[in-house]
């Protein structure tokens, strides 16, 4: 690993950088002969970041549309963590004799202070936020299925849920090595520990607007879904002003929750900078400081990982469809499974007829209504069983008006045979014959 890499480097060459990190990690673990479970746990981690990595590459060459900048630091600390776990192993093997037959002392190895289960949960972190990031991207260029919807938003969830549990962790070091050093620091001890104090402050107002943002982001949608309900029941009746005061309001809590969160950000990250900075001076040891500045890249990384996964989140929900289940139609029924605006069509369990006929899919208007007029008419001539007749204007007037009132009917005989309800005088002609009775749809 000779070539410099820095966060700076661009995203191709982070890629790389993080897909030859992890393949040489995986080969140096491989190289040993004594494997316990978690190593082997942490051999399929390692397997499975290649492949994600691996995808991550071919699409960033072959879209270059698609911006993946977020996921810089997050490839930059996946590279230099394996790279780091690497050397940490070859220091071990080295204490114990170098042997790779004989190797056992897996429990000993230690990064950022913890050991080879805490190493592959961080390196499982790295691979989901890769994984909801590629997701998203293919979500915003194309359909997918509801099954796989569904399974994108589990992903998301429990990529959050672990990366949380890995902030809190990373935060708890943080908090320990901070006090650690306000302890050696005699001048700026009690400096030290006031911005410890803003720190944790300014961190419970973001998760307050966190918190929030969300219950704001799920009354929305509910709203939304109430004043859609009661405008069909009403026939389109235009939005009260109420509803309209009431959205336009909680857009504009979202907006100011926004520009707080991105101001106690900035904060945040101004503390954490001088908090970092007199830490790494008052630390005697060249280690512990070295050690500071992974767990200072670590919970930056972490923090940004659960932004991309809040981001994702939010451009899921957007993501509308339409769920027809459990349908049955007649013995002849025409059936439309469609979408005319986009919406994904989930149709599970649909049964017909033997002469029923099903269209499903994306369609437009124009496409729906045109072959409902083709069946409805190819059914009229089947039950009257003749060939259709050219019409005047006059007579096409006269069915019009009928139609209307009494729907489409279907031609009588022109000699109705004896024992019919409804019959005509002999001799007479025109379209006033027509029967209510519409044909089966």
């Amino acid at each position: 690993m000779a070539e410099a890499i820095s966060l700076s480097s661009g995203l191709v060459a982070l890629v790389a950088f993080a897909l030859k990190s992890s393949s040489v990690l995986y080969h140096t673990v491989d190289s040993y002969r004594s494997h316990p479970k978690n190593v082997r746990d942490l051999q399929e981690e390692l397997e499975a970041l290649a492949k994600v990595l691996q995808a991550l590459s071919e699409t960033v060459e072959q879209s270059k549309a698609i911006d993946f900048t977020a996921l810089k630091l997050p490839l930059f600390r996946c590279g230099n963590a394996c790279k780091e776990f690497d050397e940490v192993i070859a220091k071990c093997s080295s204490r114990s004799g170098g042997s790779k037959t004989s190797f056992r002392d897996w429990a000993k190895l230690k990064y950022m202070g913890d050991g080879i289960d805490e190493f592959r949960r961080m390196l499982a972190g790295y691979k989901s936020t890769i994984n909801i990031a590629l997701a998203d991207a293919n979500l915003r260029q194309s359909s997918v299925t509801a099954e796989r919807l569904e399974a994108y938003k589990v992903m998301i969830k429990n990529a959050s849920a672990d990366l949380e549990d890995h902030l809190k962790s990373i935060d708890e070091k943080l908090e320990s090595t901070f006090s650690r050093a306000a302890d050696e620091s005699d001048e700026d001890a009690i400096q030290m520990r006031q911005m410890q104090e803003e720190r944790s402050s300014t961190q419970q107002g973001l998760a307050i607007c966190a918190q929030l943002s969300a219950h704001i982001s799920r009354i929305q949608p509910l709203l939304a879904a109430d004043r859609g309900q009661r405008s069909a029941d009403a026939r389109a009746m235009p939005p009260a002003v109420a509803e309209r005061i009431t959205r336009e309001g909680l857009e504009e809590c979202q907006d100011t929750l926004s520009n707080t969160a991105n101001r106690l950000q900035k904060h945040l990250n101004s503390i954490m900078d001088r908090l970092m900075a007199k830490s790494k001076t008052a630390l005697s040891s060249p280690q512990d400081a070295a050690e500071l500045g992974r767990l200072q890249e670590e919970w930056e990384t972490a923090r940004l990982c659960l932004d991309i996964c809040s981001k994702a989140n939010e451009n899921v929900t957007k993501v509308n469809i339409n769920v027809f289940e459990n349908v049955k139609g007649d013995e002849e029924v025409l059936q439309f499974f469609a979408s005319t605006t986009g919406k994904i069509v989930h149709a599970r369990d649909i049964s017909l007829g033997p002469r029923g006929v099903q269209f499903g899919g994306q369609l437009s208007d124009a496409s729906i209504q045109q072959i409902s007029r083709d069946f409805s008419r190819a059914e009229h001539i089947a039950l009257t069983n003749t060939t259709p007749e050219i019409v005047t204007p006059a007579d096409q007037a006269g069915i019009s008006v009928f139609r209307n009132r009494y729907g489409p009917g279907f031609k009588l005989s022109s000699q109705p045979s004896q024992g019919d309800a409804l019959s005509s005088p002999a001799g007479q002609t025109g379209h006033g014959s027509e029967s209510s009775t519409p044909p089966k749809l």
